[in-house]
């Protein structure tokens, strides 16, 4: 409880009124007492005189009873009576003045008065100021509620209710991210859907106008298995599509997790290239690699080798028969270093900018989906690595992929 600052203050501040009512008290007794005093001087003259009226003689005696501070009340009394005075009013004087009785009544009500105000005003202004703490709490959780993060309440004092508010704030920060992140996820969604479903017009469209070409059974068979061969085609443009899509919402989604190791680069260039070899093949393309068998990055493989694929993928596509595709390894202390190059038809500068956007297509594209790229950079990306490009119209490109190491 005394961790709280707000308890500490509270009880800092009755310490104080206490010790204020302690002096008050003190300083009180001593203007009693000096009243007492004066009434007591007062009364004990007035006797004095008295006795001196009637006794002249023994004025001396009187005196000096009256200074002899030794004498006790009863000794008093019966000095009083040897002058028969003990039923005077004179003795009386002092009980019959009740004006000190009455002066200290008033002022034990005015400070008792005084302290009671004193200390509910403390109170009122306590409550008050935990109550607006708490009512400016409330107002900061329904703006939140309503999907507004702008009130900032934070407090750099100590307290129960100051941590609350800071902690509050920081709950309200992480909110505030989760919930951009799930508009953008939504928005994500939706421009995927959306690309997803262009993707796939385009294929099923051309599906369903072959399928009602070969419902004809008067066609000729020549023709049959070639709009058969188009809509195999068709149906493994879609298969590939939806492939790299699962691909890229793993990588999206971060549900991949990557196992990074040492890695022999030519051992990750024969593996991307081996699926690629046939169409390589087909266009004539002369492959030429100059990698040492020393040369290593940490990655990892099988994603990496993903990601090599579409950009050798790509240089394929857009390298005419006959062409020449030339992949270059360097190694230096500071990274690792893997050119891919081409001699194909190159990209424009309105395009080069935007190649590695997802379902980008330039104007050079053919064919293409607009996701290999996308997928490469991405993955390249999560392992701390970069991919850039250069090109030249009608003269090629090259791509320049680099996997940094970790210098100590």
């Amino acid at each position: 409880m005394f961790k709280n600052k707000e308890v500490r203050k509270l009880f800092l501040i009755e310490f104080i009124i206490i010790l204020l009512g302690i002096i008050t008290i003190i300083i009180l007794n001593n203007y009693m007492f000096n009243c007492y005093r004066k009434e007591i001087i007062i009364n004990n003259t007035h006797i004095v005189n008295e006795l001196i009226k009637k006794y002249p003689e023994e004025e001396d005696l009187i005196i000096s009873s009256l200074i002899n501070h030794d004498i006790t009340y009863d000794e008093s009394l019966k000095i009083l009576k040897k002058y028969s005075l003990e039923d005077s009013s004179i003795i009386d004087y002092l009980g019959n003045n009740n004006q000190i009785k009455k002066d200290l009544i008033k002022i034990n009500i005015i400070t008792i008065t005084i302290y009671l105000i004193i200390i509910f005003t403390i109170f009122i202004i306590f409550i008050k100021r935990i109550y607006k703490k708490i009512g400016t709490l409330s107002t900061y959780t329904n703006e939140i509620l309503n999907n507004r993060y702008n009130m900032d309440i934070r407090e750099y004092e100590e307290g129960d209710i100051s941590n609350l508010k800071n902690d509050l704030y920081k709950m309200t920060i992480k909110l505030k991210e989760q919930n951009e992140i799930s508009l953008k996820d939504k928005q994500y969604l939706s421009y995927t859907l959306s690309d997803i479903s262009h993707q796939l017009k385009t294929p099923l469209t051309g599906m369903y106008v072959i399928n009602e070409i070969l419902y004809d059974n008067q066609i000729d068979k020549s023709l049959r298995k070639e709009l058969l061969i188009k809509n195999k085609n068709q149906l493994e443009r879609i298969e590939w599509l939806v492939n790299s899509l699962l691909k890229m919402s793993r990588i999206d989604s971060q549900a991949e997790t990557l196992n990074r190791k040492d890695t022999k680069i030519i051992d990750l260039l024969n593996l991307a290239i081996s699926p690629l070899k046939i169409p390589i093949e087909l266009k004539e393309i002369t492959l030429s690699i100059k990698c040492d068998k020393s040369i290593t990055a940490n990655i990892d493989l099988e994603w990496t080798k993903e990601a090599i694929l579409n950009i050798i993928k790509n240089a394929c596509e857009h390298t005419d028969k006959g062409g020449h595709i030339e992949i270059i390894c360097t190694e230096n202390p500071i990274y690792t270093e893997i050119n891919i190059k081409d001699n194909g038809c190159g990209i424009k500068k309105e395009d080069i900018g935007h190649i590695f956007e997802r379902f980008y297509k330039g104007n050079s594209s053919k064919d293409s989906i607009g996701i290999g790229l996308n997928m490469s950079k991405k993955i390249i990306d999560m392992q701390d690595g970069e991919i850039t490009v250069s090109s030249t119209l009608h003269k090629g490109s090259t791509f320049t992929v680099r996997f940094y190491k970790n210098v100590i």
